[in-house]
């Protein structure tokens, strides 16, 4: 699933005045998602000529948070992706002070005690007078 954003190019050097805002170099690229453009007065091709206050992320930092919309030019729509999950390659840890499991695919004959592993199969056995000790 992606949705359209649009980018734009920073043109001035904009320091943070406040905590939602983020801090531009000239060169900085800008990814402003449309969803946050769409306002009730929004009509197609205000991502143009951007006149007040955008949310987005500045690539460079990556940092999101507002900006003002007369220090960046227009570049134009990208499609952004949603991110892929990380695959885990490793296995996660044991938690500090909980039930101390096998952490992972364990060497033949070791367990997670230390001790010694038997592995046993699952094997269905019925009562009966043919029954014989194991």
């Amino acid at each position: 699933m992606s949705s359209d954003s649009f980018q734009y190019r920073a043109l001035f050097e904009y320091k943070r005045e406040r905590g939602d805002d983020i801090s531009l170099q000239p060169g900085d690229l800008l990814t402003v998602s449309k969803l946050a453009l769409l306002t009730p007065d929004y009509q197609e091709g205000d991502e143009k000529n951007p006149k007040g206050w955008l949310h987005g992320t500045n690539e460079r930092t990556k940092e999101n948070g507002d900006f003002p919309g007369t220090f960046v030019e227009y570049v134009g729509v990208v499609r952004v992706g949603l991110p892929a999950g990380k695959p885990w390659p490793r296995p996660v840890p044991p938690t500090p002070g909980g039930p101390q499991t096998p952490v992972g695919p364990q060497p033949p004959g070791a367990c997670a005690s230390g001790g010694k592993c038997y592995h046993v199969y699952p094997i269905c056995l019925t009562r009966g007078a043919d029954m014989k000790e194991l």
